[in-house]
């Protein structure tokens, strides 16, 4: 069947039905998911939302994956139109995936966009104002379908024209989700998640960081906004950060993002990796290494490895830093 429509898809409840109702329709469906730094459902990986994939996969849609880089974190940055209680641009963040969906909306022959958007559901982003102000900024006026709330909503052009049916769709309107999950055991549906949205840049210690990386390293980067989601973040002065694992888990993910940053590690028993981002000096280390002692609470004092482009560095036992400075340092 060929695709009608771009259908956003989350993995969550709230998109999955509103795909759902479309397809009962007999209209098909591209489903869209993006992938960035900052979503909590699934692993943060250019390969998307694993559950995403797999709602796909039970709606019977091909899905595509769309990569949230420097464009979008530009937009956190400086949104136009504003930050949520944390660092969150609400607004800015459905224009950006909007106007991305109607571009794949032109390139597919497409007739419109879907999207699982309920009315007065998030207090930003969802209030009948915001609604209207998305669908323009995002080029889609009368193709925007949100078929979770089309009942409250202005007949879009797809309704107008008879390609859909506005009597099967539906008027759901606030924050309880009782409607969507009534709705879900009826049509069966069972794989979905993110009930609440799911962004770090809620997370009020994620946007600290996300805030002291704007204002203090002026050539950051989407490893940067990465890093931001992992560990314990200690700056030791204006130019150097030190990103500390907090288990094995996240050791891991840094070294898997360590390609060009000093890494420095205890030598002997377990502890954090350390990522230093920033302008290093070898006469840090000491201080690097009192920091792997400090957290590292059941090593005995070992000597500390840098390693860094091909290169070691050995720094002998020294004292474990204080919790005072650990205070002091903390982003």
């Amino acid at each position: 069947m060929r695709a009608t429509a771009i259908g956003l898809l989350s993995g969550g409840l709230d998109s999955t039905l509103a795909i759902s109702a479309v397809l009962e329709q007999g209209i098909g469906v591209l489903a869209l998911n993006f992938v960035g730094p900052f979503c909590t459902c699934s692993p943060r990986s250019p390969g998307g939302c694993h559950l995403a994939s797999e709602v796909a996969r039970t709606l019977g849609v091909e899905i595509r994956v769309e990569n949230k880089g420097m464009e979008y974190l530009r937009i956190v940055e400086n949104p136009r139109f504003g930050h949520g209680r944390g660092l969150n641009p609400c607004i800015d963040c459905r224009i950006y995936m909007l106007r991305r969906a109607a571009a794949l909306m032109e390139e597919t022959s497409a007739s419109f966009v879907v999207t699982g958007e309920v009315l007065a559901q998030r207090p930003m982003s969802q209030h009948r104002r915001a609604l209207d102000l998305i669908e323009r900024e995002s080029g889609l006026v009368g193709r925007l379908l949100r078929p979770l709330s089309a009942h409250l909503l202005e007949p879009t052009i797809p309704e107008r024209e008879g390609l859909v049916n506005r009597e099967a769709l539906l008027g759901i309107r606030g924050r309880s989700r009782a409607a969507q999950l009534d709705l879900a055991r009826k049509k069966s549906i069972d794989v979905f998640g993110c009930p609440a949205g799911g962004c770090l840049l809620t997370d009020p210690i994620i946007a600290r960081r996300m805030r002291d990386l704007f204002a203090r390293c002026p050539d950051w980067g989407v490893r940067d906004a990465k890093l931001a989601t992992i560990g314990r973040h200690l700056r030791l002065r204006e130019d150097l950060k030190v990103v500390l694992g907090r288990n094995r888990e996240e050791n891991e993910r840094l070294e898997g993002l360590a390609d060009g940053l000093p890494r420095v590690e205890l030598r002997s028993g377990p502890g954090p990796t350390a990522l230093l981002c920033g302008s290093f000096a070898h006469d840090n280390l000491a201080t690097v290494a009192g920091l792997l002692l400090f957290f590292a609470r059941k090593a005995r004092a070992s000597e500390a490895v840098l390693t860094h482009n091909g290169t070691t560095v050995v720094c002998p036992p020294g004292r474990p830093v204080t919790q005072d400075e650990v205070a002091l340092w903390t982003i």
